[in-house]
């Protein structure tokens, strides 16, 4: 389902993936759950970049796309949005985003010395907090607390440790918020359509 866009879901089907599974066993297959889910992707409180939150938005859909739902839609840009059964939303608050440098400020922002970019390190940490719900009576199916923490020193001259700070944290959110979400398994399935009271649903999609 690759209808993308202003009217579309979003859903990425990798033609190298694909071979790979025509020579996988059919037990180690994912199983899709064949609902289709909003996404919204939201600063609260102690607002961080925009730029952060773009990313994440995009590469969480990629991965909800890919590994958990039929269709993902994104609120704000997709018309689709309407027609999911599900919404999965994540508001990020508390943002820290600062660099730390080894030797006094005044002598860090010296010119004349490239090494001295090497004297200092990046933190970046924000709290999530996720919830998936029906659309239609907005039951409760999972909620996810958690607090991502990146630190990164430069390795070599002209390294932007903020920038790989930035990617370690967003990495680490899209695979606990899928974890706790349980893609891959038929459990997540069985939980959706208990909530929608859907007796007889499509089956769920191996991949």
């Amino acid at each position: 389902m690759n209808r993308r866009s202003d009217g579309g879901y979003f859903r990425l089907a990798a033609t190298a993936c694909s071979a790979v599974l025509l020579v996988t066993p059919a037990a180690a297959a994912k199983v899709i759950a064949p609902y289709r889910v909003a996404l919204s992707v939201d600063w609260g409180a102690g607002a961080g970049s925009d730029a952060f939150r773009d990313d994440l938005r995009r590469s969480l859909a990629q991965n909800l796309a890919t590994r958990c739902f039929a269709g993902v839609a994104i609120v704000g840009r997709d018309a689709a949005v309407e027609e999911t059964e599900l919404v999965f939303n994540v508001v990020l608050a508390n943002v820290v985003d600062e660099t730390r440098f080894d030797d006094s400020i005044s002598g860090a922002l010296q010119p004349g010395e490239p090494a001295k970019e090497l004297r200092r390190v990046t933190h970046f940490e924000v709290t999530v907090d996720a919830t998936l719900t029906t659309r239609a009576s907005g039951a409760l199916l999972n909620r996810k607390h958690l607090v991502a923490r990146a630190s990164r020193r430069p390795i070599y001259v002209g390294e932007d440790p903020q920038a790989t700070a930035h990617q370690d944290a967003q990495d680490d959110i899209v695979k606990d918020l899928t974890r706790a979400l349980g893609c891959g398994g038929d459990k997540l399935a069985r939980q959706i359509r208990g909530a929608l009271g859907d007796p007889t649903p499509a089956a769920p999609e191996a991949r």
